[in-house]
């Protein structure tokens, strides 16, 4: 069962990577924020990718089906970090992240539009827990009308924002497994966050115009502690990845949403701890139900 502390690991790292992001870098804008994200992990990742590529002769899993596969994912993972960086730039750690537990709705939903998959009861049940829970994470806007906490999403962009990126989330964890079965878990991992570290840079240093060189010299420890727990979550991802199937540990490693409340609480003192607390274990649950039980 190594791999349940693993995935909760990864669920912590990135929570934490994402708080200090916030408290770091904020004050830079959402697409510098994706750049500390990205590039901070390629000093940790690529000497693994390297090791790997070495020892498991891996240049045979570079077959067009997989470089298709890793491209189309790149393409939509970059975009879903834009969406990802901007959500926690303008809104508190506990009223968006949260909002990533509608991933695994999403892709319930598009299994029904797509294959014609049934929602079974189980399903139902986790879909309605986290739906709950997204109500009463802006309970205190009650006072303006029954609908009003389900308008706080929109009104709040960040958790908007949030579920923009579980939705692309629910396309990549397809394309990503797809990834997976094309290779090897480790190796996959390894290879597609350090060309992800790559990619993401360069490709916002031209669209956005961002000098890379100087924003890291001036925000070193910013990107050393954002890139460094980043690149932890990376680490027990991959190992938990190679132990169990890959449903589960996503699942788990959603226990990201609470920690998240918890350092919003911790390092901005952000409002509604409780209740916040108390809807993103609903959100979780449902995560839980869904994966595992439906």
């Amino acid at each position: 069962m190594l791999w349940i502390l693993f995935a909760i690991l990864a669920g912590f790292f990135v929570a934490l990577s994402d708080a200090l992001n916030k408290k770091y870098l904020s004050i830079e804008g959402f697409v510098k924020m994706t750049v500390a994200r990205t590039l901070g992990t390629f000093p940790f990742l690529f000497p693994i990718f390297l090791y790997l590529l070495l020892k498991k002769s891996a240049y045979l899993y570079f077959t067009s089906d997989f470089l298709v596969t890793t491209l189309i994912l790149l393409s939509l993972e970059i975009t879903a970090t834009l969406f990802y960086m901007k959500g926690i730039e303008v809104s508190p750690l506990s009223a968006s992240l949260p909002f990533l537990s509608f991933t695994p709705v999403f892709i319930i939903f598009t299994g029904f539009l797509i294959l014609g998959e049934r929602v079974s009861l189980t399903g139902a049940t986790g879909i309605l827990l986290i739906v709950f829970g997204a109500y009463l994470i802006h309970l205190p806007r009650i006072n303006r009308g029954l609908l009003a906490p389900f308008k706080g999403i929109w009104e709040e962009r960040g958790g908007f924002f949030l579920l923009i990126t579980a939705f692309i989330y629910g396309i990549t964890s397809v394309l990503g497994k797809r990834g997976l079965l094309l290779s090897d878990p480790l190796f996959f991992a390894a290879f597609y966050f350090s060309l992800l570290s790559l990619v993401t840079p360069l490709l916002l240093k031209v669209l956005y115009k961002v000098e890379i060189l100087s924003f890291v010299k001036k925000n070193l420890k910013g990107v050393f502690l954002v890139g460094g727990t980043q690149a932890l979550m990376c680490f027990c991802h991959m190992l938990a990845l190679s132990l169990v199937e890959t449903a589960y540990m996503i699942a788990l490693k959603r226990t990201s949403i609470l920690f998240a409340v918890l350092l919003g609480w911790y390092f901005f003192k952000e409002r509604y701890i409780g209740l916040r607390l108390s809807a993103a274990l609903l959100m979780f649950l449902g995560i839980l139900i869904i994966a595992l039980l439906k």
